[in-house]
């Protein structure tokens, strides 16, 4: 069975920038790339049910190939091709030429004013929580949120990371239900955003203390279970491997 749903594009720009879906994922301080990328789709076809297909970007090596993952976590890749070298950009595009919150953000890290793009994001989200037609759990509302916890992934506040990310990713899957039963574009998008925050928040909680590591563990691996539907997925294995460590470390 193929899967009913276009191939994901996955953009791998460096050791430590990788964009699914156009959205950035986490990878962990000494975590490759490219096991990053197969940690997310493991989880993603996990949760839809059938197998799914990945069109891979590898900017590093400028090469492109097409990567079939199936439910159990196997995979099987097509034969990679050269890409073309990058186009410069020579002016904004269009959603670039429109001023959003957001952007704005985004901007701000990039250019090196974390501090400020954390202020400024937490002002933004808690207009957006705080408007009564909207609230807390609104797509606007944990779609800013993605962002702040993205922010404290770039400034290493891996607890703060972890706890919005996994509340976002439990947010997201109460609006779109389990993936495997959505057809429609808008609800493949909810489980988009389900999906990539569910890989932010494994990895965020690869990177806390001990103790808190060894605390969380279990919820963790609850969160992977209810999101995929599945007891024990690749990353779910990974998972139970550290909190085994962990819990040896502190007893």
């Amino acid at each position: 069975m193929t899967s009913p749903t276009p191939p994901i594009p996955v953009d791998i720009l460096d050791a430590t920038t990788v964009n699914i879906h156009g959205e950035p994922i986490a990878v962990p301080p000494g975590v490759d790339p490219d096991q990053a990328v197969m940690s997310y789709l493991q989880l993603e076809a996990a949760g839809v049910g059938h197998p799914i297909s990945a069109c891979i970007d590898d900017q590093r090596y400028s090469i492109k190939a097409t990567l079939t993952i199936n439910p159990d976590g196997t995979a099987s890749a097509g034969t990679p091709t050269s890409a073309p070298a990058p186009q410069q950009v020579l002016g904004p595009t269009p959603a670039q030429a429109i001023e959003h919150p957001l952007a704005a953000v985004q901007r701000l890290a990039t250019q090196g004013s974390l501090s400020t793009a954390i202020d400024d994001a937490d002002r933004y989200l808690l207009q957006l929580s705080t408007d009564p037609a909207l609230g807390p759990e609104h797509p606007e509302s944990l779609e800013a949120a993605e962002t702040r916890a993205h922010l404290a992934w770039l400034a290493r506040d891996f607890p703060y990371a972890y706890r919005t990310w996994s509340w976002i990713a439990a947010a997201w899957h109460d609006r779109a239900g389990p993936c495997p039963r959505n057809n429609h574009a808008h609800d493949h998008n909810q489980c988009r955003h389900t999906m990539i925050t569910t890989r932010n928040a494994a990895a965020a909680w690869t990177q806390l203390p001990v103790e808190e590591g060894a605390a969380t563990g279990q919820d963790m691996l609850n969160l992977l279970e209810r999101i995929s539907g599945v007891p024990n997925t690749p990353a779910a294995r990974d998972i139970t491997t550290r909190l085994r460590e962990l819990t040896a470390r502190t007893a």
